[in-house]
């Protein structure tokens, strides 16, 4: 057996500066392999924006960012752009109801999902002895599974072990956003890999409805980074800012349909009209069907639910860390790091109950859950944490401690250490 130090290859579709949670959850687990001894090699793709996946991005970079090699690599445009992304997924949904096992042609259409160029000749280059034998190869993300592809075809070439977290969106099971997580080639590749590390229990049982081997899926949950230092010091910490100014409540994350940004939005607008000064300050991009949607708003709702777009982490916290609730009623997280961020700031999470919420939040000990698209429920839920402070803080102060005993980045990194080293038995 060699000495060297236990390389392990990282395949994500994208990482940060793009602000999406399943690529903080991939820097986050790269850095810590990197901290605990590992040799780390991220291959990615160039995008900053969540539209470089569907515009494409030319540029190809190879450096070193926090003790972690990162190859990023550019992206083909999509033709037609978004709406020609959607239209070729919904003919692989529509593809794999066929009758029969579709698996190979829908894996040759994976390869634009993105079109991520040099992807399959990296992943070689790598496993030909660039930058040290590689001992094992984790893929990410099943819903942009180019990466999970090609990592999947490097696997069966080289022998090497096959490890996916793949971040599954069961929605509430057998919707539209759980056909696009369980076509036939995702679940062949998933039925494959040597592991399957997931994030909540409830990813695992949902996986269990498709009849995978327990044996091979490992709960190994997730972390939290530490809260910015100086997010006092922040414009958005102050009293008299004019997006922080009164009561609000923060919905973070893509503003989508699935999301649930739609739904919070006329949640705000329904307790407004029973007599609550609150508003609603959302963070993160915007997706066409919220742009419409607030378009359509009158002008007096649409001052009071204001969107601020993609902020640093330290504007973030602080806007996040005066919130009167967190509000996350997705349908499409696996898990949804940004209820440990509210978490971090004893700030309650009023979230639905659909895809891998329910395993990170307890309803009525650290959290309210209600029912996806349930308007009502979540303005029931909102006028609750907001008309009864002791309750509030109970909530925020028990997804604290829960915060600080389940999810720790340190044993996260030392559970994937763990199961890496018994597939390759190298330390």
């Amino acid at each position: 057996m060699n000495d060297h130090k236990l390389h392990v290859v990282l395949v994500t579709p994208a990482y940060p500066p793009l602000p999406g949670g399943g690529e903080r959850y991939a820097a986050a687990l790269a850095r810590g392999l990197a901290r605990g001894g590992a040799r780390v090699t991220v291959v990615t793709s160039s995008a900053a924006t969540e539209a470089d996946l569907w515009q494409g991005v030319a540029s190809r970079s190879d450096a070193v960012e926090d003790g972690v090699r990162v190859i990023r690599l550019p992206i083909r445009p999509m033709p037609g752009g978004r709406d020609g992304l959607l239209a070729w997924r919904k003919g692989m949904v529509l593809l794999s109801a066929l009758p029969g096992d579709q698996s190979g042609v829908l894996a040759r259409m994976a390869r634009r999902v993105p079109s991520i160029e040099g992807l399959e000749t990296t992943l070689a280059e790598l496993g030909d002895g660039d930058g040290g034998e590689v001992d094992i190869v984790h893929a990410f993300n099943v819903s942009w599974e180019h990466g999970l592809v090609a990592a999947h075809e490097f696997s069966r070439r080289s022998g090497k072990p096959l490890v996916m977290t793949p971040f599954l969106h069961l929605g509430e099971g057998g919707d539209r956003v759980a056909r696009n997580s369980t076509m036939d080639h995702q679940l062949r590749i998933m039925r494959q890999a040597d592991c399957l590390m997931v994030l909540t229990r409830v990813e695992a049982d949902g996986l269990g409805r498709y009849m995978f081997q327990p044996e091979r899926i490992a709960v190994i949950g997730g972390g939290v980074d530490p809260v910015p230092e100086d997010f006092t010091a922040s414009p958005y910490f102050a009293a008299d800012h004019h997006e922080a100014r009164g009561d609000f409540g923060v919905y973070i994350g893509r503003q989508s349909f699935d999301k649930g940004a739609l739904h919070a939005a006329d949640a705000i607008r329904v307790l407004r009209r029973r007599g609550r000064d609150i508003a609603l300050l959302l963070i993160g991009s915007s997706a066409p069907e919220f742009e419409r949607f607030r378009r359509r708003l009158s002008p007096e709702d649409r001052a009071a639910v204001r969107t601020l777009g993609v902020l640093s982490d330290r504007d973030k916290h602080a806007v996040l860390s005066r919130a009167k609730f967190l509000m996350l009623p997705s349908r499409s997280d696996s898990f949804g790091i940004v209820i440990l961020e509210a978490w971090s700031h004893a700030v309650p999470v009023v979230a639905a109950r659909a895809g891998g919420i329910p395993g990170v939040v307890d309803d009525g000990a650290n959290g309210l859950l209600v029912p996806f698209a349930d308007v009502e429920g979540l303005a029931m839920a909102a006028e609750r944490v907001i008309t009864a402070p002791l309750f509030a803080e109970r909530l925020g102060k028990q997804g604290q401690a829960k915060l600080k005993t389940d999810y720790n980045w340190d044993v996260v990194v030392g559970r994937v250490l763990s199961h890496y080293r018994s597939m390759t038995g190298k330390e």
